[in-house]
């Protein structure tokens, strides 16, 4: 009897099954090098992680314009840390889809050192933010990422210079 033409139900099966349980592994996989990211860089500081999760040519994008190469993303996280020694990121939700992790978190600390020429208030504050992460390789190849600066601004007591929008000129 010819097998040729025919196909194999349950061989075909478990074939998609296996293929499923590969794809699942490797979102499982992706939202576990988020998170750590979240914990050993932004929550404990550890900069020598940055390089087990980061790609090389990561790339970070950001909400209020302008793109940060990696270097300048270490810079951010020391000046970052500095300011917010306590800073914690507390994932709320995780979201993975192809090579693309979605983070919704809650960025806290207390404002203890000068920043971006603001002086320290010691005051504590929580922002929530948003970040998308695009997973190559194994490592964080780009990002980005969406914060309410000004809820945060709040918080903290800084207070940002007002514009007069009845001033004619």
């Amino acid at each position: 009897m010819s097998t040729v033409g025919k196909t194999n139900p349950a061989a075909e099966l478990k074939e998609i099954k296996a293929q499923v349980e590969i794809q699942a592994q490797k979102l499982e996989t992706n939202k576990a090098i988020v998170r750590r990211a979240h914990d050993e860089v932004w929550s404990k500081g550890n900069m020598a992680a940055i390089d087990e999760l980061y790609a090389p040519d990561y790339i970070a994008h950001w909400v209020a314009g302008g793109d940060t190469e990696l270097d300048e993303f270490k810079e951010i996280i020391i000046n970052g840390r500095t300011a917010f020694p306590d800073m914690k990121e507390e994932i709320l939700h995780i979201v993975a889809e192809g090579d693309l992790v979605v983070t919704h978190f809650i960025n806290s600390g207390t404002f203890t050192s000068e920043l971006d020429g603001f002086p320290p208030t010691g005051k504590w504050g929580a922002n929530p933010e948003m970040a998308v992460h695009r997973i190559e390789d194994g490592k964080i190849a780009e990002q980005w990422t969406v914060a309410d600066r000004l809820n945060m601004f709040n918080q903290i007591g800084i207070e940002l210079p007002t514009v007069d929008k009845t001033s004619s000129d």
